[in-house]
């Protein structure tokens, strides 16, 4: 009977041990799905995002802004190069398209990015240890930045909410 009970408590430990939450809040989850971040994919990661609340919640996943660096052996990585992004105007359609809206208690599997203002590119050597710091935050200024004003304010008048929450945490990076 022992073994029983024991297996199926150690394959939750494996799976949970594998993600990473990265905001600090506790009404909204957001679960980066990986031990750590493969430098070579080109592929997009989504996030596991999870309300955990009966509210609904309206999450911009280009509304996250703050500063993020990458980490070698512990110390600054000074970027390789920077690239120029250009920041577009969203009108009421795109605004559909992009935000999130999340239902009480709903998980969704959705891409974001930690943080809109980083636009580092670094080299990477296999023999070193990376890691990527990001401290950003979403709110209401940063999710109508682009446009969505009239948008958000529909939605907020049907009871909806803006996220309020910062992301805080530390990836490990593997070149």
């Amino acid at each position: 009977m022992k073994k029983i009970v024991l297996l199926p408590f150690c394959l939750l430990f494996i799976f949970c041990s594998n993600q990473i939450k990265l905001n600090k809040g506790k009404d909204i989850d957001i679960i980066f799905p990986l031990k750590h971040i493969d430098t070579q994919s080109t592929e997009a990661i989504e996030e596991i995002i999870k309300n955990n609340t009966n509210n609904t919640y309206i999450i911009d996943p280009l509304g996250f802004y703050g500063e993020s660096f990458v980490l070698e052996n512990g110390k600054i990585l000074n970027p390789y190069l920077y690239f120029r992004s250009g920041y577009y105007s969203r009108n009421d359609r795109s605004c559909h398209e992009d935000l999130i809206i999340l239902k009480p208690f709903q998980a969704i599997h959705h891409s974001i990015i930690f943080d809109k203002n980083n636009r580092a590119v670094y080299r990477y050597a296999k023999s070193n240890k990376y890691e990527q710091i990001v401290k950003s935050f979403h709110n209401r200024y940063n999710a109508t930045i682009l446009g969505c004003e009239s948008y958000v304010k529909e939605l907020e008048s049907k009871g909806y909410k803006i996220l309020e929450d910062s992301i805080v945490t530390k990836i490990p990076l593997q070149p």
